[in-house]
C-alpha cells in the first residue's frame, strides 16, 4: 500500500458462516425441494389413485345395487311375460275385441294384483298390453282408451329389438304427478315365437331416490343415474331431475361415456366446476351411474399433506439453517483467528499467539501460521543484523562480521554484505597505500626543493664572493693566481654542489612523475569504487522490488535497500570529491614539473657557466697577463650566474611551496581513508 493515498472504499466483505449458510443451504434447500416436489407427486398419485378407487367402487357399488333393484323389477316383469294366463289371454283377444270382457280377463288382473302387492311400496302398477287391441290395462283397475297405441310407446321399438327386459325413460304419472319408470317385457307366443304384447311394472322413484340419496362420497359428493337417453334420473337437487344432459352446463365426455356404455374414469365440469367421477352402466338396463367430487374436496387431502409438508420442509429448513450457522460459527470462529493473526501480521506484529484446537484443515492452517510467523521472526534477527551491519559500514566500519546462518533469499543478502565489506577493504587499503606513497613523495620533493633553495643560497654567497675577488684582481696581481687556484677549487666545488642539485632536481622529477602515476592509479582506484557504487545501487533496486513484491512482509528489506542505496550514492560522492582533489593535485604537479623542468634548464646553465668560470681560472693561472682583459668577462658571466642563482633559489621556494600543498592534500586524503576501519 502506498502512503500518503486515501484508501478506496472496501466493498462489504463475505462472511465464510454465511458463505457456508448460502451453499449448503442451497442445495439443502433444492434437495428439500425435489423430496417435496417427489413426495407430493406420490401422495398426489396415492391420493389420486385413492380416490380414483372410491369413486369406481362408490360407483360400482351404486351399479351393483341399482342393477340388483332393476332386476328384481325386471325379472318380475319377465314373470308376468311368461305367465299362461297372460299369453292366453293375448292369444285369445282380437283386433277390436274388448279385453275387458274376455274369458279369464279377471285371473290376469289378479296376477297383476299379486305381483303389485310383493312391493306395494315401490311398485306402482303391474300391467299388460295387448298388440293386436292396442290396450293397456293395469292391476289398478287402469284401462287405456281407444287413443292409445302401444307403437307409438318410446319403450315398444326398444322392447322388440332387444327382445328381453329394458327400464324405461323416466316419465311422470299423469294420474299421481309422480315420477315413476316401467320395467317392460315383450311376450312372445310360445309356438310361433310372435309378439304378442308386453307386461311392464310402473317402479316409483321415491325408494329410488332414497337409495341413490344414501350414496355420499365424501363430504359434498354424490352418485348421478342416467338414462341411456342422458336424461337425470336421480340428482341431489330436484331442480336438475329429469332434465337432460343437453339442457345442463355439463363436459361433453359425460355424454359420450353414457352412451359408450362402459365404465370410465372421468374429469368433467358442471357450470364450471371441476368435478372427478367414474361412470359406471347398470347391469343391461343401459343406466348409468355416475359418482363425482368436487376439485377441492378430490384434493382436499393433497392439499393438506402439501401443507403439512411445507410446514415440516419450513421446520426442518430451520432447524438445519440452525445447525449450519452453528456449525459455521465453530469453523469461522478459528478462521477469524488466523485473520486476526494475520492482520497483525501484516501491520508488523509477530508478537502473536495462535491457539487453534481444531484437528482439521484448520488446525493444520494453524500450524502453518505459526510456523510461518516462526520464520519471520527469524528474518527479524537477519533484518536487525543486517541493519547492525550496514550502520557500522556507515560509520566507516568496513570489518563487518554475520553471526546468523541466512537461509532462502537471505543468503544473497548476506553474500552481498560481505562483497561490499571486502571491496570496500580492498579499495580503501588501495587509497590508503596510494595516499602513503604521494605522502611520501611529496615529502621528498619537499625535502629536495628546500636542499635546492639552499644551495641556490650558496651559490649566490660564493658569486658574491666571487665578485668581490674579482674585484681586487686589478689591486692584487701578484695574488690572482693563488686567488685563481682558489677560485677554481670553489667552482669545482660549485659544480659538484650544482652537479647533485641537478641529479636531486632529476630525483625530484622522478618522484612527481611517479606522483602522477599513483594518482592515476587512484583515478582508477575511485572509479572502481564509482562502479562499485553502481553495482551496489542496483542491489539496493533490485532488493526494493523483491520487498515490494512480498508486499507488507518485504517493507524490512525496503528500509535495508533505502540505507544500502544512500550508502552507494554517499560513496560516489565521496570517490568523485577524491577524484576532484586529485584532480588538482595532478594540475599542481604538473605546475611544479613546470617548474623543475626550468630549474633543470637553469642549473645546466649554471653547470656550463661554472665549467666556463672553472676554464677562465685556469687560463688565468696559466697567463696572468690575459687574466685582466677576461676580469670584465668574468665578472659579467658572475653576475649572470648570481642572476641565475637568484632566479633557482625563487624557483626552489615555489617549488617547495608546491610540495608543502601537495603534502596537505594527502594528509587530508589520509584523514578520508582513517575513517574507515579496515581488517588487518
Amino acid at each position: 500500500m502506498i502512503k500518503g493515498k486515501e484508501k478506496l472504499a472496501q466493498p462489504r466483505k463475505k462472511r465464510i458462516a454465511d458463505e457456508i449458510l448460502f451453499q449448503v443451504g442451497k442445495s439443502v434447500l433444492l434437495v428439500f425441494l425435489v423430496v417435496a416436489v417427489v413426495a407430493i407427486l406420490m401422495v398426489r398419485w396415492i391420493i389420486v389413485s385413492s380416490k380414483e378407487s372410491e369413486l369406481t367402487l362408490q360407483s360400482l357399488s351404486a351399479s351393483h345395487q341399482l342393477s340388483g333393484f332393476f332386476e328384481q323389477y325386471a325379472h318380475g316383469s319377465a314373470q308376468l311375460a311368461v305367465n299362461p294366463e297372460i299369453k292366453q289371454l293375448m292369444l285369445e283377444t282380437k283386433p277390436g275385441d274388448n279385453i275387458l270382457e274376455a274369458e279369464n280377463m279377471e285371473t290376469v288382473r289378479q296376477n297383476l294384483l299379486n305381483v303389485q302387492k310383493t312391493d306395494a311400496e315401490n311398485i306402482m302398477a303391474a300391467w299388460i298390453a295387448d298388440l293386436d287391441t292396442s290396450v293397456l290395462t293395469q292391476s289398478d283397475g287402469y284401462t287405456s282408451g281407444d287413443d292409445w297405441d302401444i307403437t307409438k310407446r318410446v319403450w315398444y321399438e326398444a322392447c322388440v329389438e332387444t327382445g328381453k327386459s329394458i327400464m324405461t325413460e323416466p316419465f311422470e304419472d299423469p294420474a299421481t304427478g309422480q315420477v315413476i319408470l316401467s320395467a317392460v317385457t315383450p311376450v312372445y307366443s310360445d309356438t310361433t315365437g310372435e309378439l304378442l304384447g308386453v307386461t311392464g311394472l310402473d317402479v316409483s322413484m321415491e325408494h329410488l331416490t332414497g337409495v341413490m340419496g344414501g350414496y355420499k362420497i365424501g363430504k359434498n359428493g354424490y352418485v348421478l343415474l342416467l338414462s341411456s337417453e342422458g336424461t337425470i334420473i336421480y340428482h341431489p337437487q330436484k331442480d336438475m331431475r329429469q332434465k337432460n344432459l343437453a339442457d345442463v352446463d355439463v363436459s361433453q365426455n359425460v355424454m359420450d361415456a353414457v352412451k359408450a356404455g362402459k365404465e370410465q374414469y372421468l374429469k368433467y365440469k358442471v357450470g364450471g366446476t371441476v368435478k372427478y367421477g367414474v361412470a359406471e352402466p347398470v347391469g343391461e338396463t343401459g343406466y348409468t351411474v355416475i359418482s363425482n367430487m368436487p376439485f377441492s374436496e378430490y384434493y382436499a387431502l393433497l392439499i393438506q399433506m402439501i401443507i403439512i409438508l411445507v410446514i415440516l420442509f419450513v421446520v426442518g429448513i430451520v432447524l438445519i439453517v440452525l445447525s449450519i450457522r452453528k456449525s459455521a460459527a465453530s469453523l469461522s470462529k478459528p478462521i477469524m483467528e488466523l485473520n486476526h493473526t494475520a492482520q497483525q501480521l501484516a501491520e508488523g506484529d509477530l508478537d502473536v499467539l495462535l491457539d487453534i484446537a481444531s484437528e482439521d484443515e484448520i488446525g493444520e492452517l494453524g500450524d502453518s501460521i505459526g510456523k510461518t510467523v516462526a520464520r519471520l521472526k527469524e528474518y527479524i534477527v537477519y533484518i536487525d543484523e543486517t541493519a547492525e551491519v550496514l550502520a557500522q559500514i556507515a560509520d566507516g566500519k568496513l570489518s563487518i562480521e554475520l553471526k546468523n546462518d541466512y537461509v532462502g533469499e537471505f543468503q544473497k543478502i548476506k553474500d552481498a554484505l560481505i562483497n561490499i565489506s571486502d571491496s570496500m577493504n580492498d579499495v580503501m587499503k588501495n587509497i590508503s597505500e596510494s595516499s602513503g606513497q604521494v605522502s611520501v613523495g611529496a615529502s621528498e620533493l619537499a625535502e629536495a626543493s628546500q636542499m635546492l633553495a639552499e644551495g641556490a643560497q650558496a651559490q649566490a654567497a660564493a658569486v658574491q664572493e666571487l665578485a668581490r675577488t674579482t674585484s681586487t684582481v686589478t689591486e692584487q696581481v701578484q695574488e690572482s693566481r693563488k686567488d685563481a687556484e682558489e677560485s677554481a677549487q670553489a667552482t669545482v666545488r660549485v659544480t659538484k654542489m650544482m652537479e647533485q642539485n641537478q641529479d636531486k632536481m632529476k630525483q625530484m622529477m622522478g618522484a612527481m612523475n611517479e606522483i602522477r602515476e599513483t594518482s592515476q592509479k587512484v583515478v582508477g582506484i575511485i572509479q572502481t569504487i564509482e562502479e562499485i557504487a553502481e553495482q551496489t545501487n542496483l542491489l539496493s533496486l533490485n532488493a526494493s522490488i523483491e520487498a515490494a513484491r512480498a508486499g507488507e512482509l518485504g517493507k524490512g528489506f525496503a528500509v535495508v535497500a533505502d540505507e544500502i542505496g544512500k550508502l552507494a550514492m554517499e560513496s560516489s560522492k565521496a570517490a568523485s570529491t577524491t577524484r576532484e582533489l586529485i584532480g588538482v593535485s595532478m594540475d599542481e604537479i604538473n605546475k611544479g614539473n613546470e617548474i623543475a623542468n626550468g630549474v633543470m634548464v637553469s642549473l645546466e646553465k649554471s653547470v656550463s657557466a661554472v665549467g666556463k668560470v672553472n676554464e677562465m681560472i685556469r687560463k688565468t693561472a696559466e697567463s696572468a697577463a690575459t687574466q685582466a682583459e677576461h676580469v670584465k668577462q668574468i665578472r659579467a658571466g658572475i653576475d649572470g650566474i648570481s642572476q641565475g642563482v637568484n632566479d633557482n633559489s625563487a624557483v626552489s621556494q615555489e617549488t617547495y611551496a608546491t610540495s608543502e600543498q601537495l603534502a596537505t592534500q594527502t594528509v587530508s586524503l589520509n584523514e578520508m581513508v582513517q575513517k574507515f576501519e579496515l581488517q588487518p
